[in-house]
């Protein structure tokens, strides 16, 4: 059972995210920093969120219908992603989990400063799972990863910092995404709300699974989590996207989303999984191009072990 709650909480947050990015993709960057909080994702359960998963909050009420496509939109976007050189991106996630019966609810507070040249960030994530706390902060830079938990730093391995650079890297190229997320354009509202576009669109299944995959590739080598996701069922996935009017920069996102899983009990000691989770995250960006440098206080790397 706790291998099925900690690849549950696993591809519950890279479904997550890819579904986040590929709506910032939209506007073209959630996705990276939730990609690059899967730099902490060495301890899943730990990372995924912990308290009850409120009920969404509708979004609120937007003006008239704009004049802009969502077509028009995604390709302003995109343009304008090849300017963003750093940015400050706050996420808030809420999971409630039934795993054969059992509840756990969890929360996890990110947030990250991001600079794409040279590729680096510092991050902090607070979760709460099933009443465990734990603090992580992060300085992910080219030449190392420094990891700070309990008070205490740790360098990771070169393997470990070779893997969550190369998962920053794929989802820093915001540009090379916004093809996927053209192709719904026609099924995607567009309204206005003060100094953004907002795009609300419910997602389908299939189309999450399918990018959720293709995200996890390169770190699921034996395609256990590929294979799981292909067992759920996205019931519900609710998507509100805002794009700031002016610079085309992302600004805020919701993404409230049911899944569910049930299998039957197989041969060799498989275990039988009914499953559902309701998820609310919520993410903001800011900073756009604010960033000029992620520095690692001398005492980080003096007192890594």
């Amino acid at each position: 059972m706790k291998k099925w709650w900690t690849m549950v909480f696993s591809a519950m947050l890279v479904v997550s995210m890819t579904a986040c990015g590929k709506n910032s993709e939209t506007a073209e960057k959630p996705a990276d920093t939730t990609a690059s909080t899967g730099a902490a994702t060495e301890t899943p359960a730990a990372e995924t969120p912990a308290a009850e998963t409120p009920a969404a909050e509708e979004p609120a009420a937007s003006g008239d219908a704009s004049s802009m496509s969502a077509e028009d939109l995604l390709n302003k976007a995109q343009e304008a992603s090849k300017e963003l050189k750093s940015f400050n991106m706050k996420a808030d996630v809420e999971q409630n989990i039934n795993l054969n019966g059992q509840e756990q609810a969890s929360t996890t507070k990110m947030d990250t400063d991001m600079v794409l040249d040279p590729l680096s960030a510092h991050q902090t994530i607070s979760s709460d799972a099933g009443g465990k706390a734990m603090d992580i902060e992060q300085y992910i830079t080219p030449d190392a990863v420094y990891m700070g938990l309990d008070g205490k730093w740790t360098k990771l391995p070169e393997a470990q910092r070779a893997q969550i650079m190369s998962s920053i890297e794929a989802s820093a190229k915001l540009e090379d995404s916004f093809g996927q997320f053209k192709s719904m354009a026609k099924e995607m509202k567009v309204t206005e709300e003060g100094d953004d576009y907002v795009l609300t669109a419910n997602l389908s299944g299939d189309d999450i699974k399918s990018m959720a995959k293709e995200v996890m590739g390169q770190n699921d080598p034996q395609g256990q989590m590929s294979a799981m996701i292909d067992q759920m069922n996205i019931e519900k996935m609710n998507v509100v996207y805002k794009i700031n009017k002016k610079t085309y920069y992302p600004t805020d996102s919701t993404i409230d989303m049911t899944m569910s899983m049930k299998n039957e009990a197989g041969g060799e000691g498989a275990e039988a999984v009914d499953m559902k989770m309701d998820m609310v995250m919520k993410s903001s960006i800011s900073k756009h191009n604010e960033i000029k440098t992620i520095e690692v206080p001398k005492e980080v790397t003096d007192g890594a072990q």
